[in-house]
């Protein structure tokens, strides 16, 4: 299958709530149960961790008085554990029981978090945020779940999975917004909960009839995906979305809380989910419309102009609307991105792939982190904000000029 051609499976786009309800329900249904389980848990995870992850920075600031270089490095041991250690835990799922994996990711992340609430020593931070991020692990067999599905059901579970990753950022600040009454550290104790509670869950999914491939190792798995130049090449030309994407936990939070304090970033977080689930069918129409590679620069334009504006007022609602712009582009480019891996992937190296690229995030994001927290120092200045809308340009620039060009 070409990475730049996707099956369409809705003729057109449901209008109204209870159409759209009806729709994600028939769609849910259509998907097999092993497929359903791991969207539910994904789900919880993902929601669990936007319960404490928003909080992250202004706790370390605010509560722990870091700096922020110390603030920075305590982002990147998280982000650059949780994006390194899936290249190997994708061909581990690849050559073992995925399952597996995924119960270690969900455990190490619930261990983490709660050490990130409770401890104060920025050392004892380090080894939490890295405990923490290596939870991430057990994202990748689940999208090697999704790719494992024959058309049209694959474009339909990367779509829920969408669907539910926008949901949980909604359900997730939400209840962080009702537990910081009783402290800033319960936000962080509760998602390590949830974490643990999901981790058992798990054994109910059943993983792909060929999940594993006894006459290969793990690293022959990886050798394959990062065999295939046009994945490298993606990869790297995805380095400037994932500079940019490290800015939700970053700079949103700090502006956030600069410009309406921090009661209100988690209204900005579930302002963004709505605005996710609400882009969705229009994404999905744009995708099935001109292809995911072109999504993917269209998605970094409409990135550009959502975080770019965000510099040019200070009134908080501003701020939200220039968040649903951003939230247009963030859909497109990780629904399409999704796309372009799943028509990579190889019959019994899937997890492979969607675990390699989770590299291009560590080295963007951990980049977005320093330089994030350097730029928003001055959290009120448009500075930051400017040089977002500029990388996001270059990377559709980039991505439009290298990419779109090759057939491969």
């Amino acid at each position: 299958m070409s990475s730049d051609t996707v099956t369409e499976t809705e003729d057109a786009t449901p209008r109204g709530p209870r159409a759209r309800y009806a729709a994600a329900r028939d769609g849910l249904r259509s998907v097999p149960r092993s497929a359903q389980l791991a969207l539910a848990s994904l789900f919880i995870v993902n929601g669990a961790t936007y319960v404490a992850y928003p909080l992250l920075a202004v706790k370390l600031a605010d509560v722990d008085h870091l700096s922020a270089g110390r603030i920075g490095l305590v982002l990147t041991a998280f982000l650059v554990a949780a994006r390194l250690l899936p290249m190997i835990g994708g061909p581990i799922a690849d050559r073992y029981d995925p399952r597996a994996v995924m119960m270690v990711g969900a455990i190490a992340r619930g261990i983490g978090f709660v050490g990130l609430g409770l401890l104060h020593d920025q050392w004892l931070f380090l080894g939490a945020a890295v405990l923490a991020g290596s939870g991430a692990i057990f994202e990748a067999p689940v999208s090697g779940l999704f790719a494992a599905l024959p058309e049209p059901t694959r474009s339909r579970a990367f779509a829920l999975e969408n669907a539910v990753l926008n949901a949980s950022v909604i359900g997730g600040p939400a209840l962080a917004a009702l537990l910081l009454r009783f402290g800033t550290q319960i936000p962080f104790v509760c998602s390590g909960v949830l974490f643990l509670l999901v981790s058992f869950t798990v054994l109910a999914i059943e993983p792909p009839a060929e999940h594993s491939d006894a006459g290969r190792s793990a690293l022959a798995h990886a050798r394959t995906a990062l065999r295939n130049r046009t994945f490298v090449l993606f990869w790297v030309l995805m380095l400037p979305w994932w500079f940019l994407f490290t800015q939700l936990g970053v700079a949103l939070p700090i502006r956030s809380n600069a410009v309406a304090g921090v009661g209100w970033i988690a209204l900005v977080y579930i302002v963004m989910g709505v605005a996710g689930l609400a882009a969705l069918p229009f994404v999905k129409k744009t995708i099935d419309r001109i292809g995911p590679r072109r999504s993917v620069a269209v998605g970094f334009l409409a990135v550009a102009v959502g975080l770019g504006s965000i510099g040019f007022s200070t009134n908080r609602w501003w701020l939200l609307a220039c968040v649903c712009g951003y939230m247009f582009g963030e859909t497109a480019v990780l629904y399409a991105s999704q796309l372009i891996i799943a028509g990579f992937a190889g019959a019994r190296t899937r997890a492979s792939y969607f675990g390699l690229y989770a590299g291009s995030w560590a080295v963007g994001g951990g980049v977005g982190n320093f330089l994030g927290a350097y730029l928003t120092t001055q959290p009120l200045t448009a500075t930051a904000w400017l040089v977002f809308g500029a990388v996001g340009i270059a990377g559709s620039a980039a991505f439009s000029a290298v990419f779109l060009t090759r057939r491969a």
